[in-house]
């Protein structure tokens, strides 16, 4: 059987959706089939791949999108018991809440979790937050994992106090204290970070700033 990744966090801004789409495409990269649902409800992703199709008419589809409406529990239930089944690698993009009584199925269904974050105090705290509920209730097994992913790191406010004190904070809570999970290597702000494509490959550029931050996903996954 396949394996479920979900995509997940609190916070706005933080890059969920771009860190689904690029993974997908990372993952399809390495050999490995992909499936991607889009289970937000803002619908950001499946609008970008439908944007992606119209200004690209020709092109071919690197991976599926479908978007899965959570407001109905029971096709959810339903979409969720048949993608446990498929035979690759199955993204979600989890709306950034954890009140949607459907998530349940969906992060009881997921081998892992990627939780983006962004080195503020702010939302290092909110991440915390929502580490403890989603292991407490969901990832307690050894088999499931939660990857907390640093994104967009900036080399401008490297050497503010503020981001190194939140670097120092991130580890210490997530990891140290709370073993909540794995942090994993940086993604870097740069401009190949700035946007993403739904029909594009990543290319060695774009592949070399994120291949770290996966690559512990891909290890966890024994998936290489």
């Amino acid at each position: 059987m396949g394996k479920i990744i979900i995509t997940t966090g609190i916070k706005g801004g933080t890059g969920k959706t771009q860190i689904c789409a690029t993974a997908a495409t990372f993952l399809l990269e390495c050999g490995n089939p992909v499936y991607v649902i889009d289970a937000d409800i803002q619908q950001s992703l499946s609008r970008h791949h439908q944007r992606d199709q119209e200004a690209h008419p020709n092109a071919d589809k690197l991976w599926p999108v479908y978007f899965l409406d959570t407001s109905d529990i029971e096709h959810v239930k339903d979409i969720i018991g048949q993608v446990k089944k498929f035979n690759c690698i199955v993204l979600i993009d989890c709306p950034g809440n954890i009140n949607d009584p459907a998530l349940q199925y969906i992060f009881e269904a997921a081998d892992v979790a990627i939780v983006p974050f962004e080195f503020n105090s702010d939302v290092v705290d909110a991440t915390v937050m929502f580490g403890e509920v989603l292991k407490e209730n969901f990832f307690q097994s050894k088999k499931k994992r939660i990857f907390f992913i640093p994104n967009k790191v900036s080399a401008v406010w490297e050497k503010q106090g503020a981001v190194r004190k939140a670097r120092e904070d991130a580890y210490e809570l997530l990891i140290d204290k709370r073993h909540l999970g794995w942090l994993t290597p940086e993604i870097r702000m740069t401009t190949l970070m700035n946007g993403y494509s739904t029909l594009d490959f990543l290319g060695y550029e774009k592949r070399k700033v994120v291949r770290d931050a996966f690559a512990p996903i891909v290890r966890f996954l024994k998936i290489e």
